[in-house]
């Protein structure tokens, strides 16, 4: 046998090895599901020494799956989740299936040894509700699925060492109190406690004593975002927040349907009664949906504004003292940011993110996302998302 054949069919073994996990995943898939013809991977996580949790999906005719940090998962294909012995890639332990939704695009936000949650979003920012498998990997068995609506966080008001933070399902309002120094930091209140934050109203109009800002003009419009044209500029003032004699505010825009402008941020000095405004390249394409003005830097929230709906740009960090600018890639929309101990907490359209700002790293910050999930009892918590 020469060297040549050697190597191929070494090659082929290896090829084959490194298949037969999947290929037992998508095996059992279709005894699971009938109908089922084209498979593609999710995730796969180890829940124990013996064990991974694998999340699949599969539809009757081909389909390409993953698209970055989210997969297309519509009415005609299946998600199925499984737990594969890791010695024995051939023992495949079927934990449910469940078909998809009109318009879903679904992210895997949780896995651990007991649970699993899929978060969908549909068009124009439509929220479906979390999709939850509760298992035993001892038993190797499926305890429940359900789903339940996810929460929206809106609302923050700071209180000592912490923020309280207010959201809704769309159906019912909740309060979620954060302390740095506690453990677990999040925790849902009472109703009875919940109550008076809930009945708050934080919306303040901004004072009349700022001057309009000047209009974004075509040429600007072209320069800032690579030859943009349009006809329709509509600039507005998004969130704003008082320093001192310095009120800071941001610039907002719908960009589709021949619409635009040109992102930026100022403010306005009650002392001198100046207005001084910024437009680094890095938001000149996005509109600001919360802001965060502290001694040393001010923090925005990124948004596009967009015929189907808003989608995040991540957070930015204007540095007050050097004028640098740093944009940190986040996965949600911000709706508010509060500095506490030394961390940026954010409250979002999926639940909370807190941005260890002490933490830096040269590559980025460290981020840990939470949401809003419900027990098997109905019961509300804040949990981790693993994503």
């Amino acid at each position: 046998m020469t060297l040549a054949i050697i190597t191929m069919a070494l090659l082929a073994t290896s090829l084959q090895a490194a298949a037969t996990p999947d290929s037992a995943i998508f095996l059992a898939f279709k005894q699971s599901a009938a109908g089922l013809s084209s498979f593609s991977l999710m995730r796969r996580t180890p829940v124990t020494e013996q064990l991974d949790l694998v999340i699949a999906i599969a539809s009757p005719k081909p389909f390409s799956a993953a698209q970055g940090s989210w997969t297309w998962w519509s009415e005609d294909r299946t998600v199925g989740l499984f737990l594969q012995e890791k010695n024995n890639p051939d023992r495949v332990y079927s934990l449910g299936t469940k078909s998809g939704f009109q318009d879903c695009a679904a992210s895997i936000e949780r896995v651990t040894s007991t649970d699993t949650v899929i978060s969908c979003h549909g068009e124009k920012s439509e929220r479906y509700p979390n999709q939850k498998w509760v298992y035993d990997v001892r038993a190797k068995s499926l305890i429940l699925q359900f789903s339940y609506q996810p929460f929206l966080m809106s609302r923050s008001f700071p209180v000592k060492e912490g923020t309280i933070f207010v959201g809704t399902d769309m159906q019912r309002l909740i309060a979620v109190e954060y302390k740095a120094n506690r453990e677990p930091a999040f925790l849902v209140l009472s109703e009875s406690t919940a109550r008076p934050w809930i009945a708050r109203h934080e919306k303040l109009a901004l004072p009349h004593v700022v001057p309009p800002f000047p209009r974004t003009t075509s040429a600007q419009l072209a320069a800032a975002r690579h030859g943009r044209i349009s006809d329709d500029i509509q600039d507005s003032i998004g969130p704003w927040q008082q320093d001192g004699q310095q009120i800071w505010f941001t610039k907002n825009f719908y960009d589709g349907e021949g619409s635009a402008g040109v992102g930026g941020f100022g403010y306005f000095d009650l002392n001198d009664k100046s207005l001084h405004m910024f437009q680094p390249p890095e938001i000149a394409d996005w509109s600001v949906s919360a802001i965060d003005v502290e001694p040393d830097a001010v923090w925005m929230a990124l948004i596009h504004n967009g015929e189907y709906g808003g989608s995040s740009g991540g957070l930015l960090r204007y540095d007050r003292q050097t004028g640098s600018v740093r944009q940190i890639a986040f996965p949600d929309i911000g709706l508010r940011l509060n500095h506490v101990g030394g961390k940026i907490i954010a409250a979002t359209d999926f639940g909370f993110a807190v941005v260890d700002t002490d933490g830096y790293l040269i590559d980025g910050y460290f981020i840990d996302r939470y949401f809003i999930d419900r027990a098997t009892d109905g019961r509300l918590r804040v949990a981790a998302a693993t994503r």
